[in-house]
């Protein structure tokens, strides 16, 4: 299994500017971790990791293995399981987002076999669009 956890320290220039009366970070946070579901999403369809860079391509052995057991040629996907078992939970200070499949940390980390093929990450877009919930979030409230 694989995690990152956005917390609040992570924001904390916008809740100094907000004050304390961000104490229920909940729905902002939860919209952020659908965000980063979809953006997940593509990064599947599109075989890229959270920066954009593409995955590295499979080895003629892999790709082989593949098509002969009867599964598709693309990277990161054999039943789907991995790519089904993503899930982000929101709470008042953190959103915890989760690849549940045993392989996940592999792919994500890379092994001596094994090109790293993050699934998961954290960039200044996403940090940006966090704070820009935040903000809506907040001026919802005045």
């Amino acid at each position: 299994m694989i995690k990152i956890e956005i917390e609040r320290s992570q924001v904390d220039n916008l809740l100094k500017k907000y004050g304390s009366r961000l104490k229920n970070l909940e729905p902002p946070l939860r919209g952020f971790g659908n965000y980063l579901l979809t953006e997940t999403e593509k990064q599947f369809i599109n075989e890229k990791d959270p920066d954009g860079n593409r995955w590295t391509e499979l080895t003629p052995s892999t790709l082989a293995e593949k098509r002969r057991l009867g599964y598709p040629d693309d990277i990161l996907t054999r039943t789907g399981e991995m790519r089904r078992s993503i899930s982000a939970i929101a709470t008042a200070k953190t959103l915890t987002v989760v690849v549940r499949s045993p392989y996940a940390i592999y792919h994500q980390e890379g092994t001596d076999k094994m090109p790293q093929r993050k699934i998961l990450g954290m960039n200044e877009k996403r940090r940006d669009k966090l704070i820009k919930l935040i903000r809506v979030y907040y001026r919802d409230w005045e």
